[in-house]
């Protein structure tokens, strides 16, 4: 059974390739990180813009990351994860993981940096994407753990339904708000999307 067979049936909690699509193997310090979460499909340049403005702020090492779960869509199959996968030969490293939610996420990697957008800032402490025994204070509780331990969120505004989503315009629970960072608005603004980039390329 290959590596992301296993991960895919929850054998395994993540894999981490470098550059070359090689799995390292060596017991990393994920502090270090900044994770940069997402389905790249593909991935274009408004994620590398976003990913560059990021790193200005953190200072850390930047690495993508794709789950086979993800909470508002169908999992991945295994054929589609390994063609995700491809797009990063030589682009930079990537973690591929099973966990939905960005605070598995943060509780496999913590003390990682995480660099989400707006639309994914809006969805973060909706109720609905926890399991049904937690409700809104046990989530902000896990968070105020995770900010214990280091763990930072950097966010880059997106356009949703017209409006500019940033730090600033979205509701954070006054314990945590410490740990989300905003890209100022003049370092980066996209517009760009995956799904844009899918509807040309299917009318091409």
């Amino acid at each position: 059974m290959n590596s992301l067979k296993k991960l895919q049936i929850k054998k395994i909690n993540y894999l981490h390739y470098d550059l070359r699509l090689s799995l390292i193997n060596d017991v990393i310090d994920y502090s270090k990180y900044l994770i940069f979460p997402g389905s790249f499909n593909p991935i274009h340049e408004g994620h590398l813009e976003l990913l560059k403005s990021g790193m200005d702020i953190s200072g850390k090492k930047p690495v993508f990351e794709i789950s086979f779960k993800n909470v508002d869509k169908p999992d991945l199959s295994l054929e589609e994860v390994s063609k995700r996968i491809n797009q990063f030969k030589t682009i930079n490293e990537l973690l591929v993981t099973n966990e939905a939610t960005f605070l598995g996420k943060s509780i496999l990697f913590k003390g990682a940096d995480f660099l989400i957008g707006g639309d994914t800032l809006i969805r973060l402490f909706a109720n609905k994407y926890y399991n049904s025994e937690m409700d809104s204070n046990k989530i902000i509780d896990q968070f105020v753990q995770l900010k214990h331990s280091g763990t930072k969120f950097i966010v880059g505004g997106r356009t949703v339904d017209d409006k500019f989503v940033t730090v600033d315009n979205v509701f954070i629970p006054e314990q945590i708000k410490e740990m989300f960072i905003g890209i100022p608005r003049k370092m980066f603004e996209s517009g760009i999307s995956s799904n844009k980039i899918r509807s040309k390329m299917k009318k091409d």
